[in-house]
């Protein structure tokens, strides 16, 4: 049986923990992360490459995720986008869906270790 392809994934986060956790959580033989700090850094890579998914974070030093999320979304139409939040506000949340967002995930303890089901699921929706 053949190698699974490895998605591509690109972080939007700028907390240097949560990018380390994920990256424990997130094996290298099935997802090929990507990491951008910023909204701007974000931008430019979007507008670079496909990504199969993207975890875009709603609190950035430059922006907000909700602004970032339609803008991604001109350069990555195809790409899967879970928003993620330590802010558990289901306004938030409906505006994230409504935006284009495929979920909406809470930053809550140890959310990195069931990122890969949330990817997986949105994934076969």
């Amino acid at each position: 049986m053949g190698r699974i392809a490895r998605l591509a994934v690109l972080m939007v986060e700028d907390n240097q923990d949560h990018t380390e956790l994920c990256r424990e959580h997130l094996s290298p033989e099935e997802f090929e992360l990507f990491v951008a700090r910023t909204g701007s850094e974000a931008l430019a890579m979007s507008k670079k490459r496909p990504y199969d998914v993207i975890l875009l974070d709603y609190l950035l030093p430059d922006t907000n995720g909700m602004d970032l999320l339609p803008r991604i979304k001109e350069f990555q139409p195809n790409s899967l986008i879970l928003f993620v939040s330590a802010v558990d506000d289901p306004d938030l949340s409906y505006q994230a869906l409504r935006a284009g967002a495929s979920d909406y995930v809470i930053k809550g303890f140890g959310y990195f270790k069931n990122l890969r089901d949330r990817i997986r699921e949105a994934l076969e929706e």
